[in-house]
């Protein structure tokens, strides 16, 4: 076909037309995000506050109360102000997957609670080599004890020998 030359169709049905989907207003973008007459800058704000109003919710542990307290606070100040944000905080709140929150809770707990763990063992550490074990948790004490074991029969270098030979071999291996 020549650029400028009309397409012929044998019938009208070989023509395909296509003018947008059935139902759909032209120029009316459809927003499922928030409640009826919400502005966008408050509707984002609730929900944003909805997001961790629900996290602190199902939070648990160390700090769980305080950030409730926080959370909770800002969302009656807020609501108090202004009626649409109530509106569109208890929409978000309503729409929320709490089991999914639930997940997030837990796997937040279980990151705080082992970077602590990992920091109390660090900390033991200093104190053992420092001499002050007393102040050292019982897993420091024993990796302590462990090293200085291994170093003193020579293991730590038969470990570091394997080590490298293991690496080696799966370099050349490639």
């Amino acid at each position: 076909m020549i650029l400028g030359e009309a397409q012929e169709f044998a019938s009208p049905g070989e023509a395909l037309a296509h003018f947008g989907i059935k139902g759909m207003k032209w120029g009316v973008r459809k927003d499922d995000d928030g409640p009826e007459g919400v502005p966008k800058k408050t509707n984002k704000l609730a929900k944003a506050h909805a997001e961790e109003f629900t996290k602190a919710k199902l939070f648990y542990g160390e700090g769980a109360g305080t950030r409730r307290k926080l959370i909770k606070a800002k969302v009656e100040a807020l609501s108090k102000k202004d009626a649409l944000y109530k509106k569109a905080f208890d929409h978000h709140v309503a729409k929320t997957d709490l089991a999914q929150r639930a997940e997030q809770a837990t796997k937040e707990r279980k990151r705080k609670d082992i970077t602590k763990s990992v920091k109390k063992t660090g900390r033991g550490v200093g104190h053992v080599v420092r001499g002050n074990s007393q102040y050292a948790n019982t897993a420091a004490v024993v990796g302590v004890g462990a090293a200085t074991y291994a170093r003193k029969t020579g293991l730590d270098k038969k470990a570091m020998d394997a080590g490298k030979e293991f690496v080696d071999k799966y370099i050349n291996s490639r």
